[in-house]
């Protein structure tokens, strides 16, 4: 990785950056759907270590450099976000911080410590709770279909095979390393239980002389739940028929103090001929 300002190499032991913390982007802190909190983060592109990368949740109550402060809560490889099952909110005035640590083999970086809160305020977090979970049995009951959601990678190591190395062009959308993504492995493991209200939007025939017959273009809108927090790219699997979706735009329709809760979400459905449909399916329980 490219050495950067905001680092403090002079105090860092070596191996040990504690001062990286933009590797993590900003870091944002949820409630889970499930109960306890969960802490999601966007790897810099910049970071670019060879090996496994393993996250680790930690929590501590003084929210110093220290590690000796600092006990691990869960530790996953290949991830962009963590859940704490524990509940660490006991009233108004809570002293507990989270920690994200990462390991590459190469180095070890930490995100600055996070209130169990992030940036709402302990009322704020009591609304945000109510609203989630309210609309999350609506769709797991009533109007939502199950499936699982597949994270795209925005950052890791890059894929050697389809990847350009002067411009960091995708040379194969088809790849099957990094699914087009032009990261390897290309999508974060699936998350289970991500229920989408999906409904059809508009369906339209055209002839398309490359392809010597006609293409059916079939664009579909969602409603979901921001938890884990969406972007543009990410993959939906319907758990019943096991069809793709890709997420082309997307706006949030409820927030508190501008943190998404409900999305508005419109997807494209992939052909059963593209790589996606390669994508593994298994979840990791979360």
């Amino acid at each position: 990785m490219t050495a950067d300002p905001r680092c403090e190499p002079v105090t860092c032991p070596p191996g040990v950056l504690y001062d990286c913390d933009f590797v993590f982007g900003e870091p944002v802190v949820l409630p889970a759907r499930e109960g306890g909190t969960l802490v999601q983060w966007e790897l810099d592109p910049r970071v670019r270590d060879e090996g496994e990368y393993r996250f680790t949740l930690q929590t501590g109550n003084a929210g110093v450099k220290d590690d000796t402060a600092w006990t691990d809560v869960v530790t996953q490889s290949e991830v962009c976000f963590l859940v704490d099952p524990v509940r660490r909110l006991p009233g108004a005035y809570s002293f507990t911080h989270y920690r994200v640590r990462l390991d590459t083999g190469e180095r070890t970086y930490h995100s600055r410590p996070l209130a169990t809160t992030g940036k709402l305020k302990y009322t704020d977090w009591r609304v945000y709770v109510a609203v989630m979970r309210a609309e999350h049995v609506l769709l797991s009951r009533k109007t939502g279909t199950e499936g699982a959601l597949y994270k795209r990678k925005i950052a890791g190591r890059p894929c050697r095979r389809c990847r350009d190395f002067n411009t960091g062009e995708v040379r194969d959308a088809g790849c099957p390393h990094c699914y087009g993504t032009g990261w390897l492995g290309g999508y974060y493991r699936p998350v289970p239980c991500c229920w989408f209200n999906v409904e059809l939007a508009d369906a339209s025939i055209r002839p398309d002389p490359q392809m010597q017959g006609p293409v059916t273009n079939t664009r579909f809108e969602a409603r979901a739940v921001a938890c884990p927090l969406l972007m543009t790219g990410d993959l939906w699997r319907n758990c019943q028929n096991s069809e793709r979706f890709r997420i082309m735009q997307l706006h949030p329709i409820v927030e508190q103090k501008g943190i998404p809760i409900i999305y508005q979400l419109a997807m494209e459905r992939l052909p059963f001929s593209d790589v996606a449909y390669s994508l593994p399916k298994e979840t990791d329980g979360r």
